[in-house]
């Protein structure tokens, strides 16, 4: 999978997250988004790996850095959807 920046701002190093931030980690550079649905009332955030395409985790209302990091280990860097560019490679 290669990452890249579409704008040399794109990193965001205070990390603040909204719906649409994609998320990178340390640990095997795993890539996540979360991401809001509009139609679910309970548990409408959601927390999803890019990389393997699975639902992490749900939340109720907006999650911190910290609660998203409790599952999936420190984020290194923190960008908006919009500025990044993703492509994944199959290999059959």
């Amino acid at each position: 999978m290669n990452l890249t920046l579409k704008h040399s701002s794109a990193f965001d190093r205070s990390k603040i997250i909204t719906p649409g931030s994609v998320l990178i980690t340390k640990k095997n550079e795993t890539i996540y988004m979360l991401v809001y649905e509009e139609n679910e009332d309970d548990f409408p955030y959601v927390l999803v790996s890019l990389t393997d395409a699975r639902l992490v985790q749900n939340y109720d209302i907006m999650p911190s850095l910290g609660d998203i990091e409790d599952w999936i280990g420190e984020v290194t860097m923190v960008t908006q959807k919009n500025k990044l560019s993703i492509t994944i490679q199959a290999n059959y």
